[in-house]
């Protein structure tokens, strides 16, 4: 199975999200500051960290092939505390952390997605062939 990197993850969940009736309204890709992908449907916002698998070809900071554990574990962590202080700004939003469904993430974080519910943040895991199942 390919490694997705964050860009390619980001086009599949909007593909998905406009497919169950989300407007896109804004998305961040490469090292570009801010929420990455910002949607609304009936009044109702939803922000979305999104993380990949492996860094995009133009990144400045690509070393590897793809993320290790604790790369992943870092990028996961970073995704939350991010969304806890957007939620301090919006909190009358959503909010969802995205990442591919990869075997090398779920065997790393699987096993804390489910917490994320306690903190009122859906998980996406997208497949490179645009499924996406929702924790």
């Amino acid at each position: 199975m390919r490694k997705l990197t964050e860009d390619e993850t980001i086009y599949l969940l909007m593909t998905h999200l406009e497919e169950g009736g989300w407007n896109i309204d804004s998305h961040c890709l490469g090292q570009t500051r801010g929420c990455d992908i910002l949607a609304s449907k009936r009044g109702e916002k939803l922000m979305i960290e999104v993380k990949g698998a492996k860094a995009g070809n133009n990144s400045p900071t690509k070393r590897r092939e793809h993320f290790d554990s604790g790369q992943i574990k870092t990028h996961f962590c970073k995704a939350i505390v991010k969304i806890l202080d957007n939620r301090y700004v919006n909190p009358k939003s959503k909010f969802a952390i995205a990442h591919p469904d990869d075997t090398a993430i779920r065997k790393s974080i699987e096993h804390l997605t489910p917490e994320l519910k306690l903190l009122g943040i859906t998980h996406f895991w997208v497949s490179e062939s645009g499924l996406v199942i929702e924790d």
